[in-house]
Order: C-alpha cells, then structure tokens, then sequence
C-alpha cells in the first residue's frame, strides 16, 4: 500500500484520539463542576452545645470529699449513641432533626456533663473519665435510655432525658446505690433554638438529681 493510501487511516486514528480527550476533559469538568462547594443546595449544618447548669445542695462545697470515681461512658439506648438530634415520632418511630447536630455523640457529651456536675457538688476528692490514667475507688456507670425530643402530643415537643446511674466500689463490684436521674421539660414553642433550651433544662435537672445522689461511702474506702 502507498504512503497515500495511508495517510487517511492516520488522520481517523488521530481525529478519534482527540474527540476520546476532550469528552474525558469535558466530564472531568461537569464532574468539579457538581461537586463544587459554592453550587451546593444542601443547607449548612447548625452545631449545638449544651451548658446545663446543675444545683448544688446547700451545704454540699462545705462536705468533706471522700476518694476518687471513674466516669464510665454512658451506654446509649437503641438510637440515641449519635450526635444526631433525636425526634420520637406520635407512632413511636424514631427520626433526626436534619441540618443540625449536637457538638459530640450524645453518650460523650453526657459523660463530660456528668462529670462538670461531680466536681461542681464537691463530693469525690477526684473525678476522672474512664480514660482516666489513675485508679479510682469507685465507678459510676451510666446509662442513657432516653436523649429526645417527644411529639407524642399536639404542639411544641417534651425533651425527655433519663440517665440510670449505678454507683459501685471497685475490685469488689459492691453496689452502693442505683438509681434514674430523670426529667421531662416542654419547649416552649416548635424552633429549634427553643427545642436545644428545652434540652438544656432536663439535663440541667437530670444532672442535679445525679450530684444530689451520688455519694461516697468513707468506710468503704480501704
């Protein structure tokens, strides 16, 4: 075959090269174009922190503290471990707020929380996480049955926050006592900044319960 019989085939090969490039560069283009922060129509996502305030019992700075306690991570109930806002259905369905989220998963938020409220009421020399790199003389464990927001009823959800607490000595696994920190608060209306106070408060009175209630036993100490 001659140089000119297969000049023609060349030029198809090259002509089929660069038509393959630019619908790959055109993809590749469509594809960063999509995936683009400044063309996204997905709403921003809103973080919310809680700063409950717990009351301390008169009297209860001025008490002597008696030995450490660990903190164990809460054990969270079938839904609640997440850093979703969690919404109970009027049908007993469990749903999530969308575009918002608390600043941690809700067992590590109420560890942290639980142990502010020990230290605030004085009762331990010492209170640590479960990370803790001391031993301690005593463990409280925790566990989260209820962290949501109830639509059960017509009108602005009830926050409801139940943590069972199980207070025990060390090495023996003596239960000294157990007990449900527990408290219902109505929001004021359907928004969420008033759904996120409604939180605030229950935990805030969940978390008074707990620090009235957990105590050290001086004797059981070795």
């Amino acid at each position: 075959m001659s140089r000119l019989a297969r000049r023609p085939s060349r030029l198809r090969g090259l002509a089929a090269a660069i038509t393959v490039a630019a619908a790959s560069t055109g993809a590749w283009l469509m594809l960063a174009g999509c995936s683009g922060g400044f063309r996204s129509n997905l709403p921003v996502a809103q973080v919310y922190v809680l700063h409950p305030t717990a009351a301390v019992a008169v009297g209860a700075a001025a008490a002597p503290a008696f030995g450490t306690v660990q903190v164990m991570l809460p054990q969270a109930a079938a839904g609640l471990g997440t850093d979703s806002i969690v919404v109970l259905r009027s049908d007993q369905r469990l749903d999530y707020y969308s575009a918002v989220h608390w600043a941690a998963a809700a067992p590590v938020m109420l560890q942290m929380l639980v142990i502010d409220a020990l230290r605030g009421a004085n009762r331990f020399a010492t209170v640590e996480s479960d990370a803790g790199p001391f031993p301690a003389d005593y463990v409280l464990g925790l566990e989260l049955s209820h962290f949501e927001a109830d639509y059960a009823a017509t009108g602005p959800p009830t926050v409801h926050v139940a943590l069972v607490c199980t207070l025990g000595k060390r090495g023996t696994r003596q239960v000294l006592v157990s007990f449900t920190a527990e408290s219902e608060v109505r929001a004021e209306a359907d928004r969420m900044q008033a759904v996120v106070a409604a939180f605030e408060q229950a935990t805030g009175q969940a978390l008074s319960q707990l620090a009235a209630r957990t105590s050290p036993t001086p004797a059981a100490l070795p």
